[in-house]
Formats: C-alpha cells, structure tokens, sequence
C-alpha cells in the first residue's frame, strides 16, 4: 500500500460530525444527499432519527467515510408549518411499563391498513357524536346493556334468533306493517282490559273447539 493510500485510508478513517442540509433523497436506497461544508456526502437515517427528513432540512451527520455517515436528527424543517412524520421500522413497539401513556390532539386518527386491534381489561369511550360505517359488524358479549332516550334502526331486513325474549313498554307498542305473521307451537295468548279486532272485508277464526264468553 503507498503512502498515498494510507493518507487516504486515514482520512477516511477520522470521524465526521457536523451539521448540513438535505439536497435529496433517493427513495429506492433509502439515501440522503447532505450538502455540508466539506463537501455534498451521503447518509443513511440513523435507527435514533424518527423524525423523517425531507429535502431542504438542516440535520445532524456523523459518522466516518469507511464505514458510512448518518443523519442523526433533524435540527431544523425547511418549512416551519411542515407537517411532521415519524417513521419507526417494522415491528416497533412503544411501551410504558408503568403508569399511563396519554395521546392528546386537536384531531387524532388512528389507521390500520390490514387491520386494527384494541385490548384492554376495561375500555370507556366517551364521545358527543359516534359515526361508524363498515361492511360487516361481528360481535360477542356475554352481557349488553344499552341506555339512550332514542333508538332509531334503518335497515332493509332484520334476522334475530332468540332462546328466550322478553320486553316491556310502557307506552304505546305500535306495529305497522303490509302483513303481520305471528305463529306459536303451543300456545298465543292474547290479554287485555279492552281487545278490539276489526277487519275490512273477512274475520275467521277455525280450531277443534271455540270458546267465546
């Protein structure tokens, strides 16, 4: 090896700290153009740098020409109202041991491109106005308790199997329907202080025995 080598191994050898700017970003390698004052070097984003650069950003290098340069942080956006993007690796977890870890915004958004999964003991959801559009809804309680002063379903066909039913009005219980359809294998019963039963044009009652009065 000539000396001249050496120098050049050296050199590339001594450590390189400083700051610079982003000239661009090559998406395919994953590399950063920085301009500094030595010279226009390219760097990786270092596994500590969350905050994503973007082109025209003021950031932090270091490293060495052997073994590579970072960028390490972003010192300065190149536009103020900007907005910010943090890019974690694949399989990133963030965790508080103990304690709570609150998130707070003006507007939070959550969005899961395959899916989207909540777990806990307890969960309270505290909201002015729920709105929920989907596909397809499936769940399983052991227990539903639903308090409200209004109730309103709009759907084209409801399906409910039951084991055992049972419900309380205390108003008015009104149905209205093109035609009402009510079958029991063993027994209907039908009580009231006053029953009326009118029918335009045919009332017909048919069994083995009829008992009236």
């Amino acid at each position: 090896m000539s000396q001249r080598d050496e120098i050049l191994m050296q050199i590339c050898a001594q450590p390189l700290m400083g700051p610079g700017t982003v000239s661009a970003i090559d998406v395919t390698s994953g590399l950063y153009r920085v301009q500094t004052r030595q010279g226009e070097f390219s760097a990786r984003r270092a596994a500590s740098c969350l905050l994503t650069p973007e082109s025209g950003d003021r950031v932090w290098l270091a490293g060495d020409l052997s073994d590579g340069l970072y960028v390490t942080a972003v010192l300065e956006r190149a536009a103020s109202e900007a907005p910010v993007r943090i890019s974690l690796p694949a399989g990133s977890h963030i965790e508080a041991e103990q304690g709570a870890l609150h998130l707070e915004a003006e507007q939070l958004m959550l969005h899961g491109r395959a899916q989207l999964a909540l777990q806990a003991d307890s969960a309270a959801l505290c909201t002015r106005q729920l709105s929920a559009v989907g596909g397809e809804v499936t769940a399983s309680f052991g227990r539903i308790k639903l308090l409200g002063d209004l109730l309103e379903t709009f759907v084209d066909r409801v399906v409910q199997f039951a084991r055992w039913s049972q419900r309380t009005v205390a108003g008015i219980d009104q149905v209205r329907a093109a035609q009402v359809d009510y079958r029991a294998e063993q027994t209907m019963q039908l009580q009231a202080h006053d029953l009326i039963a009118n029918a335009t044009q045919l009332v017909k009652v048919d069994g083995e025995q009829i008992h009236m009065g």
